[in-house]
């Protein structure tokens, strides 16, 4: 008569302890929470660039693996992965990308946004402006930028630029 097996039933199935049934179930709910957390930031991130930006990035990742093909050195899969990954993500969210895209667009921007080329032009009318500590005309963080105009006033918008200082 052959022995019983204690970690199998009558049927010939294996028997799970209790104790290791829980665990295995808790690593199986872990796993589903850490994937869908996973995907759940590559969408945030998608939606946070712009579709030209995603475009630019897949075409780079493609002429670096012909580069890499045309001298014959190997691609590695991690890079493989994220191209199938931002390709096949793109496809399936285009629409809503191109949509928050164009949103984040349209809103207004916010008073302490500095936009660095109106500053290049404008940079000796800032109020912030010093020719050696401050060259750009900067604001801190946090301080709107505020420029002075011909007549003594300060504005927020930038004062006319001259005719004969007009970049070409």
């Amino acid at each position: 008569m052959a022995k019983k097996n204690p970690l199998h039933n009558a049927a010939g199935k294996k028997i799970i302890h209790p104790a290791d049934a829980q665990r295995k179930k808790m690593k199986k709910m872990k796993l589903e929470k850490m994937k869908k957390e996973r995907h759940q930031h590559f969408e945030a991130k998608m939606f946070g660039k712009s579709p030209a930006e995603i475009e630019e990035e897949i075409t780079a990742i493609k002429l670096d693996h012909a580069r890499k093909r045309a001298h014959k050195i190997e691609i590695n899969k991690l890079q493989l992965d994220r191209l199938a990954q931002l390709e096949s993500g793109y496809k399936k969210l285009k629409e809503q990308i191109t949509e928050r895209h164009e949103k984040r667009m349209a809103q207004p921007k916010s008073s302490l946004h500095v936009d660095f080329e109106e500053l290049k032009v404008h940079r000796k009318s800032s109020v912030f402006y010093h020719p050696v500590t401050n060259p750009y005309g900067a604001p801190p963080a946090g301080q709107t930028l505020m420029y002075r105009h011909p007549d003594g006033s300060v504005h927020r918008e930038p004062p006319p630029v001259p005719e004969d200082d007009r970049p070409e």
